[in-house]
């Protein structure tokens, strides 16, 4: 092959360089192209992306709940997530429903993410620790006011596995929580040992000042009968200290079941207002257990000035003092010690549940509630032999193995300010039981509703005085409501008709302010009771002893009674600079001794309230045509 020149060598480099040229240029096409069918087809897909999201728009407006705005459907999760306890069903550690509403769509769980208040239901189910869950809720939780909860599956006492892992949790679950005390809301804690029990405890003390947001604590065993065998829980006394930290509190529910009471500091109790023991009676004989003591019982609620409503669930305190001025019948030990009666002044309402009859009155007697308005008690059969065989609860003067050997009570209980009282009997035994008891009056039915006093004695001329608030009146499958409906039927007294020739009743002794009558499941009384009941509340007194009765109360008095009244002086108040005396004002009626006196209350039995409700359920013995003819007297009338 001929050696080429250099010009041709030149020359034919130029040609391919120019060739390059052209396929550098068409690559660049190419790219450009390709960079163009890239920008085509990525519009292409926004386009159908946002079209979907069209479709997918329009689809769900199908749904009514999708046509709510944010705000109303943030409620609605927040009340789904206060209501559903499905989580416990679930098996799971934590809350379920907030994480389930945050898988439904991008919305909702835009939406739950957003609202830190879904997630501050920080609770834990399991003996298993586990952080994330834990956390999670906390980070979600932002700035919002905490609710703890902690409620492991129960065990039996003698698993030692399982009782190290309750521990580990609690003592986990707390420390997790010891940087977000200070929003801390609520705490619902149950467990099974009393070391996972002493947790909590510890926490409440020690570090007291840091929970300035609890406002209710719920403290529980799970167990029957928990052991507080290496603990100090039995021997831990908050309200023994001599000076009280000055720790403000704002705790307003407090419920203790199986704990100590003494164990809570006093600083809690200053602004609890609504109070729930439960104390069931011991199942089993293991050393240690807690006994609950009237006097630890009489001391706790001392600490507890704003206390308004106190419900006890099988909780009858084992009577280890007496009362500082005994009562009529009864017998004082010098081995128990005196206390006075602790008054409750304001007290609104009480529910006692699982009461035994002989326990009602003794545990009564230690409490004054002069503001009690509501009072509902649930009668239980007294077993025939307790385990705490020897220790005294309530009176029981007719057992041989009683600490205080008693008579019968001959006192009553004064509730002036009681409207509404609701007396139950949990089996038929507790009924018989009360029936057969030596019952001293008639009256003495109509004073409590149902007779669960069994050994209390009221003056027939001074029942009226007993209940004059009480407006609603509820017996709920009892005996011996024949009795109680001739009560209320019983006339004040007997005055003559218009024309003066024939004598007719006149007012009621007892209950003058009763509006409704409920009768649930009784079928020992008759219909004419009930209708006399009503008769003897809605018949009007003649017009002109109306008229009298408003001007002159003691004559109208005097006709009734059968006996002249002579009226009181007017007292007269001194003048608070000196100055004369002057009459006392007339809606402060006092005799001489300076007491409330009986005019009015007496105009009261006089005119009493007519019965306004008769609610009738499952009493075989009354026809419905019977309960209708109570309509005449403008009754409403209520019959299934």
């Amino acid at each position: 092959m001929p050696k080429k020149s250099c010009v041709a060598i030149d020359h034919e480099i130029e040609i391919l360089q120019a060739q390059i040229a052209i396929l550098k240029r068409r690559e660049d096409d190419f790219v450009r192209i390709l960079e163009d069918m890239a920008r085509l087809r990525d519009s292409v897909k926004a386009e159908q992306v946002a079209l979907a999201s069209q479709v997918t728009e329009l689809e769900s407006q199908r749904n009514p709940i999708n046509w709510l705005p944010s705000e109303l459907l943030i409620q609605i999760f927040v009340s789904v997530t206060e209501d559903n306890d499905s989580d416990t069903s679930a098996g799971l550690a934590y809350n379920s429903s907030p994480v389930i509403i945050s898988h439904v769509c991008r919305r909702w769980r835009k939406l739950a993410f957003a609202t830190s208040i879904l997630w501050s239901r920080v609770s834990f189910r399991s003996r298993k620790w586990l952080t994330s869950p834990v956390c999670a809720f906390i980070n979600r939780s932002g700035s919002s006011l905490l609710d703890l909860t902690f409620s492991p599956p129960p065990y039996h006492v003698d698993d030692t596995d399982a009782a190290e892992d309750e521990w580990h949790a609690s003592e986990s679950l707390l420390l997790t929580l010891s940087t977000h005390l200070s929003r801390v809301r609520s705490i619902t804690f149950e467990c099974t040992s009393s070391a996972s029990m002493r947790h909590i405890v510890e926490v409440l003390i020690d570090h007291l000042h840091e929970l300035k947001s609890l406002r209710s604590l719920d403290l529980s065993f799970a167990s029957l009968a928990p052991c507080f065998a290496g603990t100090p829980l039995l021997v831990l006394d908050e309200l023994g200290r001599g000076t009280l930290p000055d720790t403000p509190s704002i705790l307003t529910y407090l419920r203790l079941q199986q704990l100590p009471p003494r164990v809570i500091s006093p600083s809690l109790l200053r602004s609890v207002q609504t109070l729930e023991l439960s104390f069931p009676q011991r199942r089993s004989q293991r050393p240690p257990q807690y006994i609950l003591r009237m006097s630890h019982m009489h001391h706790f609620l001392s600490f507890i000035p704003e206390l308004q409503d106190l419900v006890l669930v099988e909780t009858t305190p084992l009577r280890d003092v007496v009362l500082e001025e005994r009562s009529e019948g009864q017998t004082v030990d010098n081995r128990f010690t005196v206390v006075a009666p602790l008054e409750l002044s304001k007290l609104r309402s009480l529910t006692w549940k699982f009461a035994y009859p002989r326990d009602v009155y003794t545990f009564m007697s230690f409490f004054g509630m002069p503001t009690l308005e509501r009072w509902e008690i649930l009668i239980a059969n007294s077993p025939t032999k307790r385990n705490d065989v020897g220790s005294l609860r309530g009176n029981h003067w007719q057992e041989p193995d009683s600490f205080i050997q008693a008579e019968p009570l001959g006192g009553a209980l004064s509730m002036t300010t009681l409207k509404d009282l609701n007396s139950s009997l949990h089996t038929p035994e507790s009924a018989r039981q009360i029936v057969t008891t030596n019952i001293l009056s008639r009256a003495l039915i109509m004073y409590f509703a149902i007779p669960v006093f069994p050994t209390l004695r009221i003056s027939r001329y001074h029942t009226m005085m007993s209940l004059p608030g009480l407006i609603s009146l509820t017996l709920i499958s009892c005996s011996g409501v024949d009795g109680i409906l001739e009560a209320l039927a019983e006339a004040y007294g007997l005055a003559m008709d218009a024309e003066h020739k024939a004598t007719r009743g006149c007012g009621v002794r007892v209950c003058p302010k009763l509006e409704r009558i409920a009768l649930w499941g009784c079928s020992d009384f008759k219909f004419k009771s009930l209708f006399a009941a009503v008769f003897a509340r809605a018949q009007p007194a003649a017009s002109s002893m109306l008229m009298k009765a408003q001007k002159d109360v003691p004559s109208v008095v005097s006709t009734v009674l059968g006996r002249k009244i002579r009226p009181l002086k007017k007292p007269r108040m001194a003048s608070p600079r000196g100055g004369p005396s002057s009459p006392a004002k007339p809606d402060t009626m006092q005799n001489s001794h300076g007491t409330p006196s009986t005019l009015i209350p007496i105009e009261e039995a006089l005119r009493p309230v007519r019965i306004a409700c008769v609610d009738v359920d499952d009493c075989p013995q009354i026809t419905e045509d019977e309960a209708l003819l109570l309509e005449e007297f403008g009754t409403v009338v209520v019959y299934r």
